[in-house]
């Protein structure tokens, strides 16, 4: 008998020519290296070079426009002058040690990272909640690196990330919990399934407490993991940087990688819960599989995937630059006295209505 998640596996293998007989750990290594090395890493550079244009377009700016064509080549210009620079006489094996806890926190993720039908490494009904508990081990791990750096930028640092963490989760989770309702499960492929390619069929526009449950689940995202404008735990001046005072070279490209795809897989789990997922007109999927296009059709689901997830990334940015930063303490409170009476009410109003469709 083949279970559940190993069946997401299998398909995989058998879409891209795997031979058969091999351990579905190897499929699963395999899977997880083509992710990151093919899909996080080239995001991670456009993503970057979008921002830098958005930035430069809104302040008047040319932006990059000398590495590369049209400046393209910019972010890897960036790490390589970063890999260059020189590392300090003083070792402190604390910072290492969660400097590499915040990274495998982070990166743990890849597993349960959904990025199309054929692309579920793991497909249960815990599938939703184990990035939104990375998401709370990653806060935890950046806590800890900036208590370990022995200064008061990364002391006070570390505390206000810890602040934050606490404020975001509780009002994510319940937004977290309206998708489920709807669904009837917690599964990837069911959330994907329970919506559909026009954007009438999204969750979002099911009612209007998936609605609110959607903007209060994007901005509670902001705050757990402390991203622009509400990173006030990471970029006020009275801190001076915070938990990456102390962060150079390598260690530095390493956090704000982090920092991205902290954004990145937060943006890509909003998308399949509330935007429609990877979902595709049935005309167009149904030839797919039945003409065996397996490899053709997850491409194309990907790419959908991450159109709409840097459409919405592209959006909050936009946002953040035309925006000041809050102070931690406004940032909590927002979170408490409104973010979680807000997904409390939409909870409610979700269950009264799934419940009303179902009699």
């Amino acid at each position: 008998m083949i279970s559940a998640e190993n069946s997401w596996i299998v398909a995989w293998g058998e879409a891209f020519g795997l031979p058969e007989g091999v351990p579905h750990w190897i499929y699963s290594a395999a899977a997880l290296i083509f992710i990151f090395c093919f899909v996080i890493v080239p995001c991670g550079g456009l993503m970057s070079y979008f921002e830098r244009k958005l930035s430069a377009d809104l302040q008047a700016r040319v932006g990059p426009n000398r590495a590369g064509p049209a400046g393209i080549l910019q972010p890897i210009a960036d790490l390589l002058k970063l890999l260059q620079k020189e590392a300090r006489s003083e070792w402190n094996w604390k910072e290492s040690l969660w400097l590499s806890v915040h990274t495998m926190a982070l990166f743990s993720t890849l597993a349960v990272l959904p990025l199309g039908s054929m692309a579920l490494l793991v497909n249960t009904e815990m599938s939703v909640f184990l990035p939104f508990w990375s998401a709370l081990v990653l806060a935890l791990g950046t806590m800890l690196l900036g208590l370990s750096q022995n200064s008061v930028p990364g002391w006070f640092g570390g505390i206000r990330v810890a602040a934050q963490t606490l404020a975001g989760s509780f009002p994510a989770l319940i937004s977290l919990l309206c998708t489920g309702v709807r669904s009837g499960s917690f599964r990837w492929s069911a959330l994907a399934e329970s919506q559909g390619f026009s954007p009438w069929d999204w969750t979002v526009v099911a009612n209007p407490f998936q609605l609110v449950a959607f903007c209060v689940f994007v901005v509670s995202g902001l705050v757990l993991l402390a991203i622009a404008p509400l990173d006030g735990g990471l970029s006020m001046s009275d801190i001076h940087g915070g938990v990456s005072s102390h962060l150079y070279g390598m260690r530095l490209s390493l956090f704000r990688f982090g920092r991205f795809y902290g954004f990145f897989f937060w943006s890509v789990i909003t998308v399949v819960l509330f935007l429609g997922a990877w979902d595709l007109p049935s005309q167009l999927v149904i030839p797919l599989r039945m003409g065996g296009a397996g490899r053709l059709l997850a491409f194309i689901e990907l790419a959908w995937l991450l159109i709409k997830t840097f459409a919405l990334m592209l959006l909050i940015i936009w946002i953040a630059k035309v925006n000041s930063r809050s102070r931690v303490d406004q940032i909590t409170d927002f979170a408490w006295k409104v973010l979680s009476p807000f997904s409390l009410a939409a909870l409610v109003g979700a269950s009264l209505c799934a419940g009303w469709r179902a009699f």
